[in-house]
């Protein structure tokens, strides 16, 4: 703990911890509502989906890393937003299956870069003693996230309905790209 107090003091640390977030509340989302939203429809479309999402965040972190290295970490979070955002607008189309995949395997896509820039931005910040509590930053934006995803949408998505639940949390990712663009302008 006593690391961590002084590293919420850091703006180069919180921003993307921050920007991460607003990713992970999608998630959230996502694997909360995406299998009641069409499970009437097919099971099998909300299992494929969700099998999806992670295999291309996994796909995606790895080409992230490669690509931060290469040309900065900065240079990744837009892109990584508006695919997190443009993937899961893609579920609001509940009643084709091919939206709504591709949907998850966009936002995934989204997701997977957002994991890796934001991490390495966040590491690259510190040095080697502060590298746990940036760590236990990093996985609280990760859970905060998905929590306030799950929940928030919860109080809601009786009264929209899931495709405008999705829509909503697709317009609630975007205000992740001023950050976004503040950490490409410190770049």
């Amino acid at each position: 703990p006593h690391r961590v107090l002084p590293m919420l003091r850091t703006p180069g640390v919180t921003r993307p911890a921050a920007l991460f977030s607003a990713s992970t509340m999608a998630a959230g989302v996502l694997v909360t509502y995406l299998p009641l939203a069409i499970a009437a429809r097919s099971a099998g479309v909300a299992a494929i989906a969700l099998f999806a999402q992670p295999a291309a965040a996994t796909l995606t972190r790895l080409a992230a890393g490669r690509a931060g290295d290469r040309h900065g970490h900065s240079r990744l979070l837009i892109p990584g937003v508006l695919l997190s955002a443009v993937g899961v607008a893609s579920l609001a189309a509940t009643s084709s299956p091919v939206l709504v995949i591709g949907g998850a395997a966009v936002f995934g896509a989204g997701f997977g870069v957002l994991q890796n820039a934001t991490l390495a931005l966040m590491y690259a910040r510190t040095t080697p003693t502060g590298y746990d509590a940036v760590s236990a930053i990093w996985n609280a934006a990760y859970d905060a996230g998905m929590g306030a995803g799950a929940i928030g949408m919860g109080l809601v998505v009786g009264r929209l309905g899931y495709p405008a639940t999705f829509l909503l949390t697709a317009v609630l990712v975007l205000p992740a790209l001023i950050p976004a663009r503040r950490e490409r302008r410190v770049a």
